[in-house]
């Protein structure tokens, strides 16, 4: 669930981008945001994902979101497990199917004995099974990116999930695989896109 009032924000030249929103998107609900360009759905997006602070108003969630944005630059020196947020848990499964049970690998990994599994049907499903997860990301076309980051919806089952204009830069076959995981998915959904299908 997510619940918006009076959410107020200010640039930090002090312009002021949109003030008084108000929202209540409950669990299991899928909505979109639509506007002009620089009206600041992006903006919205961004503090609902707490990577912003609102300069007034409240915002709740009963869930962490899972948010993928419209820029992935800042990911581009990372591998991809590192930019799912993957590859501590992946090292310790593999060094405890090495044989090296300390307790460190069995906190990092966390009960999660089927991560490796949900990567290769998240890989697959986004069509992404060639990648390597210690691939860099920066060597990724940007719909590639805009997969990998997709397939982490498969990877992390997340309860909340916010789509900053996920369609970019997708081929055909990438945005039919993204209709059908929106249409489909049990999640609380809210996203951004001029692709009028979404």
């Amino acid at each position: 669930m997510l619940i918006l009032q009076n959410i107020s924000y200010t640039h930090p030249n002090k312009d002021l981008l949109f003030e008084n929103i108000n929202l209540i998107l409950n669990n299991y609900e899928k909505a979109a945001l639509i506007g002009n360009n620089g009206v600041g759905k992006s903006t919205l997006l961004k503090i609902i994902a707490q990577e912003l602070n609102v300069t007034n108003g409240q915002l709740k969630t009963a869930a962490s979101p899972y948010y993928i944005p419209q820029i992935f630059g800042q990911y581009n020196h990372l591998t991809i497990a590192q930019a799912l947020k993957i590859d501590l848990k992946l090292n310790a499964l593999n060094e405890i199917l090495a044989g090296n049970l300390n307790e460190e690998n069995y906190a990092a990994l966390n009960d999660d004995w089927t991560i490796e599994q949900r990567c290769n049907t998240a890989l697959d499903y986004w069509k992404l099974s060639n990648l390597s997860l210690s691939q860099k990301m920066e060597t990724l076309s940007g719909g590639q990116k805009t997969k990998v980051f997709l397939a982490g919806l498969i990877i992390h089952q997340p309860e909340f999930i916010l789509l900053d204009e996920p369609s970019n830069h997708l081929d055909l076959e990438g945005r039919k695989l993204l209709y059908d995981f929106i249409e489909t998915t049990t999640s609380t959904l809210m996203v951004v896109s001029h692709d009028r299908i979404l």
